[in-house]
C-alpha cells in the first residue's frame, strides 16, 4: 500500500486514526435530455411528486435531528424547507420543463448550475459555503424523481468518513451515528455547516483535501489531523505511533482546557473579564456556551440572505433572531447587521463589480444605500429584542453622518412598531464597528453617539498598516502587535473608557494569547472570538495578574518594533507567571 500525505484546512481538531468509508457523490445529470410538448404536464406532475416526497424526507430528518441533537442542529433543516418553498427556484424548474421542454433530471441541473455560479462568484469563504444548501436540497428532489429510495449502504462499524463534499443533510444524519471518527473531504472550509457540527461533537475533519476521494479506496488506513490541516493515506507503523503520541498530547490538552471552560473568568488579582463568542449561525449558541462563552459578542447575519433566490423579508429575518435572542437569554447578543457588498455580493441583486470591493459598497454603505433592505433588518431585530438581551451592531463606520443617519433610521423604525403595537426593547443598544482608521481616530468623538463599540481588528490592522493579511507576498507585514497597532488601540480603548461606554475586541487578536495579554493590560474587558478558542484565553488570562499586564503594556507601548513587543512580553510572561502561557498557545504539534 503506498504511503503519502495530503494538506488541507483543518476545520475541527483532534486527531483519528481509522479504516476509510468512502461516500457516493450525488452527480446531477450530463446529458441534456428533452421531451415532447405533449409531455410537459406529465413531466410537471413528476417533479412536483419529486418536491412533495423531498419535503417529507427533510420534515423527517428534522425531527430526527431534533430529537438526536436538539433544536440548534435541526435549524437547518427549517432553512432547507425553505429552499424548497422558494418561489422563484420553483418557477425556475417549471420554466425549464414548460418552455424549454427539459426532462426533469436536466432542469434540474441547470437550475443548480445557475445558483452554482451565483455562489461560485462570491470571494468571501462564508458566503460561498451557502451553496451547498442548495445543493443539498436539489440532490434530493433529483433522488426523488425515482418512485422508490435506492438502497442504501449501511454499516455500523467506527471509520474515517471521505467524501468530495458532505452535504447539511448527510452530515447531520452520519455524524450524529456516533461511528465516524473523523472527517476528509475534498472541498469546503471552517463555515460550512459539517464543520461546524464536526467542532460540536468534537469530530477531527480536514476539508480543501482537493483529490482525496481519488487516492483512497475503502479499507485504506487514514490518519487525520485536523489540527496542521494535513491527512496521512496508509501510514506506516513509525508514523501511527508517531500520531497515537500526538493524539494523547492533545487529549490530554483538550481535557485540561475544558476544564477552563466552567471557571469563573477572573485574573490571579480578581479582575472580572467577559469571553464571548462570535457565531454565523443559530445553532451555534449552545457549542459557545459549552465553551464557556458568557454572551455572543458578535452574530454575522449575512447567511440569511443565502438561504433563498429571493431577498428574505421581515419574518426570515425575525424568526432566526428571535430563536438566536431565545437560545442565548439572559446572556447578550449583538447583532451585526448586513456586511455585505463589494467582493460580497447578494445572489438576488445585480451588484456592479468594483475595482476594489474592499474600499468599495459594502457594510453600512451598502445598507444606506439600500435602505429598504435595512429597514426590513433593523424591524425584524427590534421585534426580536423583547428579550431584554438584543443588541444592533453596524459595521464599518467611517463618520459621524453614517451613525446619525442609522440613528434615525432607528428612531422611524421604532415609531414604525409603536404605531403597529407590535413590542420591542425600548431601550435597545446600538453600537458601531471601528474596523476604519479614520473612525478609529475619532472614537472620542463616536463613543458619545452610540451605546457602546466593538473593534474590528482585523480590517482595521489591515486598513492601517495598508496590508492585505490574504496575500501571501506581504502577508509577513500584518502584525497586530506593531508599535502603530498599539497605540491606536489605546486611544481607541480609552476613549470608550473616558466616554463611560464598554468597548469589545472581535477581531483574531482576541483569540491570541500574546495579544490577549495586551488587550487586557490596554483596559479591554470583553473578549469576543471563534467559541473554540475561549477556554485558552480564559486559561491565559486567568494565569495572570491585570496588573502585571497593564506594566507589560506601559514598557511595550515604548519599544520600537512588534518583534521587540513579542519577546518583551514573553520575557515579562514567563518570569512572573510561568505556567500562564503552558496551555494557552497553539494546540500542541506532534
Amino acid at each position: 500500500m503506498d504511503y503519502y500525505r495530503l494538506r488541507g484546512t483543518g476545520v475541527s481538531p483532534g486527531i483519528a486514526i481509522g479504516e476509510v468509508r468512502l461516500t457516493e457523490k450525488v452527480v446531477f445529470s450530463a446529458r441534456k435530455e428533452t421531451i415532447l410538448a405533449d409531455k410537459a404536464s406529465e413531466e410537471l406532475e413528476r417533479l412536483e411528486a419529486a418536491l412533495k416526497r423531498t419535503r417529507k424526507q427533510l420534515v423527517q430528518i428534522k425531527e430526527k435531528i431534533r430529537i438526536k441533537l436538539g433544536e440548534d442542529h435541526s435549524f437547518i433543516f427549517e432553512a432547507h424547507l425553505l429552499i424548497l418553498k422558494d418561489k422563484s427556484l420553483i418557477l425556475g424548474l417549471r420554466t425549464k420543463i414548460e418552455e424549454d421542454l427539459f426532462r426533469s433530471e436536466w432542469a434540474i441541473t441547470q437550475v443548480h448550475n445557475h445558483y452554482m455560479t451565483i455562489f461560485d462568484s462570491i470571494s468571501d469563504d462564508y458566503l460561498n459555503q451557502r451553496k451547498y444548501d442548495v445543493t443539498d436540497v436539489l440532490s434530493k428532489v433529483y433522488l426523488n424523481l425515482q418512485p422508490t429510495d435506492a438502497p442504501k449502504r449501511e454499516d455500523g462499524t467506527d471509520s474515517v468518513l471521505v467524501a468530495h463534499d458532505l452535504l447539511p443533510s448527510e452530515a447531520a444524519s452520519r455524524l450524529s451515528r456516533g461511528n465516524v471518527l473523523a472527517v476528509a473531504l475534498d472541498v469546503g472550509g471552517t463555515t460550512s455547516h459539517t464543520a461546524i457540527l464536526a467542532r460540536s461533537l468534537n469530530i477531527p475533519a480536514v476539508m480543501g483535501l482537493r483529490d482525496i476521494t481519488h487516492n483512497v479506496k475503502d479499507g485504506d488506513t487514514l490518519i487525520v489531523d485536523g489540527i496542521d490541516g494535513e491527512v496521512i493515506i496508509n501510514p506506516p507503523l513509525a508514523i501511527r505511533r508517531e500520531f497515537i503520541g500526538k493524539k494523547k498530547k492533545y487529549d490530554d490538552y483538550r481535557q485540561e482546557l475544558q476544564k477552563t471552560a466552567t471557571l469563573e473568568a477572573r485574573t490571579l488579582d480578581g479582575v472580572r473579564f467577559t469571553p464571548l463568542a462570535n457565531i454565523e449561525l443559530p445553532e451555534e449558541v449552545k457549542v459557545a456556551q459549552s465553551m464557556g462563552a458568557e454572551g455572543i459578542g458578535l452574530f454575522r447575519s449575512e447567511f440569511i440572505y443565502f438561504q433563498s433566490a429571493e431577498l428574505p423579508g421581515e419574518e426570515d429575518h425575525f424568526r432566526i433572531y428571535s430563536q438566536l435572542a431565545q437560545q442565548a437569554a439572559p446572556l447578550p447578543v449583538y447583532i451585526r447587521t448586513i456586511d455585505i457588498g463589494g467582493e460580497k455580493a447578494l445572489p438576488q441583486m445585480q451588484i456592479e463589480k468594483e475595482p476594489n470591493p474592499a474600499l468599495g459598497l459594502r457594510a453600512i454603505r451598502f445598507s444606506l444605500r439600500e435602505r429598504k433592505i435595512f429597514r426590513i433588518q433593523i424591524r425584524a431585530i427590534l421585534r426580536a429584542s423583547v428579550t431584554k438581551n438584543v443588541s444592533i451592531l453596524i459595521p464599518m463606520i467611517t463618520e459621524l453622518e453614517e451613525v446619525q443617519e442609522v440613528k434615525i433610521l432607528l428612531r422611524e423604525a421604532q415609531d414604525e412598531l409603536r404605531q403597529e403595537g407590535i413590542a420591542f426593547d425600548e431601550n435597545i443598544p446600538l453600537g458601531v464597528m471601528i474596523e476604519v482608521p479614520a473612525a478609529a481616530a475619532i472614537t472620542d468623538k463616536i463613543a458619545r453617539e452610540v451605546d457602546y463599540l466593538s473593534i474590528g481588528t482585523n480590517d482595521l490592522i489591515q486598513y492601517y498598516l495598508a496590508v492585505d493579511r490574504s496575500n501571501e507576498l506581504v502577508s509577513y507585514l500584518f502584525k497586530p502587535l506593531h508599535p502603530s497597532v498599539l497605540r491606536l488601540l489605546k486611544f481607541i480603548i480609552d476613549s470608550a473608557r473616558k466616554a463611560g461606554k464598554e468597548v469589545t475586541v472581535c477581531g483574531e487578536m482576541a483569540a491570541d494569547p500574546l495579544s490577549a495579554i495586551v488587550l487586557l493590560g490596554l483596559g479591554l474587558k470583553n473578549f469576543s472570538m471563534n467559541p473554540i478558542f475561549i477556554p485558552r484565553i480564559k486559561r491565559v488570562l486567568r494565569s495572570i495578574e491585570y496588573g502585571t499586564a497593564r506594566k507589560i503594556v506601559h514598557r511595550a507601548l515604548t519599544l520600537k518594533t512588534a518583534q521587540e513587543i513579542e519577546e518583551h512580553i514573553l520575557e515579562s510572561v514567563l518570569v512572573k507567571h510561568p505556567t500562564a502561557l503552558l496551555m494557552g498557545g497553539e494546540y500542541p504539534s506532534a
